[in-house]
């Protein structure tokens, strides 16, 4: 019997077990996480701060319970405290207190990240909220319900700040939203889509303060009352910190190779630089299609799929596998954004000399008579117009467009080939013209001028 023990049990440590458990090899696993409650899927989060679901509740797997009772043994509430690599080990401190000794054949990290902290004076005081697990949000759900919290300063302007911003507009607070940088989501969308999603934002109260650095808080009686910037003081009866995250990778840092962030480097098959040691998820590095090297992104999706590969490696199996993208959307309001790829912007930090074709501003229209208006962007290589990256930007869902044209940067597609694709066509589900096609067509205007 082969001995697999998980350490975390979120996307990818779940993900790594439901596929083990689904073999018909024998296959003793052990499941561990620090939590008690597993399975939550935090995306909910900023619909539950904007009274847009009934309960919390909605957003677990719907198998957690199963996994609990079929995997060999389960220590909820309980903490790695340390790993033996050399002999196979590992020491836990079960329910918090009692420690135990757990022997493993093969193990997987799924650890996650941990919320950056944003290390200014008076961090510690109480109204200045993080964001990373179920407590904090059912914590700040609460506090909402007062009419003494009006004002709230969000701190980090990228996913996570963004949909938080809008959440707490929607229980009808003024929200101010600040940003080191000079737009939101610049690691996922260009300048001029960055800058849509801040008009958006602004039409709908929201406060921006971009390229504006968090200098201090200060308070009374304990409790923030003001956020003090670069650029002025800002009344707050809370701060939300939404300032990103970084891998979690503590466990094996002095034994396995990692990346310059601290993930652990990882191979096609998730495999660590120890050969019996797999990690998966977000405290783990990912190949990346588009730039064809190691990166390291926090994705539900890729813990999903690295959770797959790792199983079927421990199981002897061989996956066909090109790598990953990192594909992305948010809705803003009435407005949705869609990313997967490289942006223009980060082409140039990996030296990639890249173009774009886009559409602007067009109306596609289905055999229906129903319009879609939409922007989208096609992001190409320059020397053999191989697609690296993509971005939308609608009123309406582009979400099978924008996996389209991940799939096509898996599959290592030009902008020529996809031009020439065969698109599907039935009144009821598509437009006449389909637009990713139609946008990808514009590359001849583009050679036209050369």
């Amino acid at each position: 019997m082969m001995r697999v023990a998980i350490i975390g049990a979120n996307h990818a440590g779940l993900a790594t077990a439901r596929q083990l458990l689904q073999s018909t090899q024998d296959v003793e696993i052990t499941l561990i996480d620090r939590k008690e409650q597993i399975g939550y899927i935090s995306g909910g989060t900023p619909l539950l701060l904007g009274n847009k679901i009934k309960t919390y509740k909605e957003f677990f797997y719907n198998d957690v319970d199963e996994i609990k009772k079929k995997v060999a043994h389960f220590y909820g509430g309980s903490e790695v405290i340390g790993i033996d690599f050399k002999d196979k080990k590992i020491v836990v401190k079960e329910n918090l207190h009692k420690r135990i000794t757990l022997k493993y054949d093969k193990l997987v990290l799924a650890t996650g990240t941990r919320q950056q902290m944003l290390g200014v004076e008076n961090s510690d005081l109480a109204g200045i909220q993080l964001l990373k697990n179920l407590d904090d949000a059912l914590f700040l759900n609460q506090k909402l319900d007062s009419l003494s919290i009006k004002n709230i300063a969000v701190i980090g302007g990228g996913y996570l700040g963004v949909e938080i911003a809008e959440a707490l507009s929607l229980r009808n607070k003024n929200v101010r939203l600040f940003e080191i940088k000079q737009e939101i989501m610049n690691s996922y969308y260009d300048k001029d889509f960055s800058e849509i999603a801040q008009q958006h934002l602004a039409e709908h109260g929201i406060e921006l303060h971009l390229d504006e650095e968090v200098i201090r808080f200060e308070g009374s009686g304990g409790k923030v009352t003001t956020v003090v910037t670069t650029q002025g003081y800002y009344q707050a009866d809370i701060v939300v910190l939404a300032t990103g995250f970084v891998p979690n990778a503590d466990l094996g840092r002095f034994h396995l190779d990692s990346y310059t962030n601290g993930a652990y480097l990882v191979d096609k098959e998730q495999r660590t630089s120890d050969p019996d040691v797999y990690a998966v998820g977000d405290c783990a590095t990912v190949y990346s299609c588009a730039t064809e090297d190691q990166k390291s992104y926090f994705s539900v999706a890729n813990a999903l799929r690295g959770g797959y590969i790792a199983a079927q490696s421990i199981l002897g199996k061989k996956i066909p596998t090109t790598g990953s993208v990192m594909t992305s959307a948010v809705k803003i309001f009435d407005l949705n954004l869609f990313s997967t790829g490289i942006t223009g912007r980060s082409a140039q930090l990996y030296n990639i000399e890249a173009e774009y074709v886009e559409r602007e501003k067009v109306t596609f229209l289905s055999a229906l008579g129903k319009k879609y208006k939409a922007r989208i962007r096609i992001i190409y290589r320059k020397k053999d117009h191989r697609i690296i990256g993509g971005q939308m930007c609608a009123h309406s869902d582009l979400s099978e467009m924008i996996l389209r044209l991940a799939l096509a940067i898996q599959n290592k597609m030009t902008i020529d080939e996809l031009k020439c694709s065969q698109a599907f066509f039935y009144p009821y589900f598509t437009c006449l013209i389909d637009p990713l096609i139609d946008t990808a067509k514009a590359v001849d205007l583009k050679d036209d001028e050369c």
